[in-house]
């Protein structure tokens, strides 16, 4: 497989960074002809179904500035406005919040939520005096995800195979906020931007869209001038493909730039998809929980308004949804390694049998975890460190940097939890003098 195929479709890299790569590898080929000999193959993977397709597409479609998208998601300020109408009326808020609220009670935030909502309409990105309220959302967001967090039913899976992805969304959407507030207050530009525009610069930008017209595939120009101005995460992207799948737009058979073209016409002025097409009945209430509305006439949606973890893989992949079969499962120790410093949501995994029986799942908790109180919850619960599925945990408690009391720590000094060759680097490497120590004692007494 040609070098710039690899680098826009290995699944172990980000998007990001995907395209930063592919976008170097061109930018270091000066002669059109050696540019179109290279990119041949990736752009001819455009043109199939085959999987690696879909990353390609995703690395071409990066776009590194996406602020509409994210205000479209806050634009009514729903968190702000809920923990100011509970305050009104005497409910009590976390204290981290008093003044949060306070700084909220002073702006017209009827004016501020039509000035937010012209800035998503328009593209242009709103002038600092709005631009302030979004950490106080931003704030408020993260006590809502803090109260789900604390108030979901850990032995619940189904559940939490929902409500995991969220957590990660909505803290990743409320740091995206806290980022817009200090780029507006720095003045940085906020246009959109197209990422292999900004990793190749407008003039090598040029040079590809020429050598994209000569090898007939101008249909990929549309698809990009129409990204540049809808800011679409790659995975909404992949969200479009699982649409397109599913409900087999534009055709059974249709490739991934195919697919791309058919979801850029389709979109309205204001950045509603509505597309003519028939629901399988078994896939129905799937659509209408990921945010689709599901009609007679077809289907109507926002790209701000899915719901990702309905609608893709474990790897933010395209899934066929036709059969109403959900995806699979969420990979829970990347779900879990994304939650790691909620404590009461980590402890509450811990005790759920289905959760902590996944192999090396509490070890993984364990090298990442800086909570003492986790670490030690897993150092007394016997299940939480016995068993092959968790033969590697007494190895990291010791090797932990973290401050358990060695109370706990010294019955896992053992042969019984822990081979020979590991105490005996144990005795010399060990991050904590009292664990070296403890494991030189044990050595010479046995």
């Amino acid at each position: 497989m040609a070098e710039p195929v690899l680098a826009a479709c290995d699944p172990t890299i980000a998007d990001s960074d995907r395209c930063e790569r592919l976008a170097e590898m061109v930018r270091g080929i000066e002669l059109p002809e050696t540019r179109k000999r290279y990119l041949g193959p990736l752009f001819a993977l455009l043109q199939t179904d085959a999987p690696e397709g879909e990353q390609g597409l995703r690395t071409l479609l990066y776009v590194g500035t996406t602020w509409r998208a994210h205000l479209q998601k806050v634009r009514d300020l729903r968190n702000l406005h809920r923990m100011l109408a509970r305050a009104s009326v005497g409910v009590a808020v976390p204290e981290i919040l008093a003044p949060v609220l306070e700084k909220a009670a002073r702006l017209d935030l009827v004016a501020v939520r039509a000035a937010l909502h012209e800035a998503v309409e328009t593209g242009i990105f709103p002038v600092r005096a709005v631009a302030s309220v979004l950490p106080l959302e931003a704030a408020c967001l993260r006590e809502r995800t803090r109260w789900l967090a604390d108030n979901a039913d850990p032995y619940n899976m189904k559940v939490m195979a929902r409500l995991l992805p969220r957590l990660r969304i909505y803290d990743e959407l409320a740091d995206r906020l806290d980022t817009l507030d200090r780029e507006s207050s720095e003045g940085t530009s906020q246009e959109p931007d197209l990422g292999m525009i900004r990793f190749l610069g407008e003039k090598d930008f040029a040079r590809l869209r020429v050598i994209v017209t000569e090898m007939g595939l101008a249909p990929l120009l549309d698809v990009w001038d129409v990204q540049r101005r809808l800011q679409l995460d790659p995975p909404v992207i992949s969200c479009l493909m699982t649409l397109s799948r599913t409900l087999q737009l534009p055709t059974a058979s249709a490739n991934w730039l195919e697919r791309a073209g058919f979801w850029i016409s389709h979109v309205e002025p204001g950045g509603v998809f509505r597309i003519a097409s028939k629901v399988p009945p078994a896939s129905v209430r799937l659509l209408a929980r990921a945010g689709i509305q599901c009609g007679p006439g077809g289907i109507g949606f926002r790209a701000s308004d899915l719901d990702l973890s309905v609608l893709l893989d474990e790897h933010t992949l395209s899934v066929d949804l036709s059969g109403g079969v959900r995806p699979k499962p969420p990979d829970w120790k990347g779900l879990v390694l994304s939650n790691i410093t909620r404590e009461t949501l980590i402890l509450s995994l811990l005790d759920n049998p289905k959760c902590n029986r996944v192999a090396g799942l509490v070890e993984v908790v364990v090298v990442n975890c800086r909570s003492a109180q986790i670490l030690c919850h897993i150092a007394q619960k016997r299940e939480l460190h016995t068993g092959h599925q968790n033969k590697g945990v007494p190895v990291a408690l010791l090797r932990s940097r973290m401050k358990i009391p060695m109370t706990l720590l010294r019955r896992f000094i053992h042969l019984r939890f822990v081979t020979r060759a590991e105490l005996k680097d144990l005795a010399v490497r060990a991050p904590r003098p009292e664990v070296v120590s403890e494991t030189a004692a044990y050595l010479a007494s046995i």
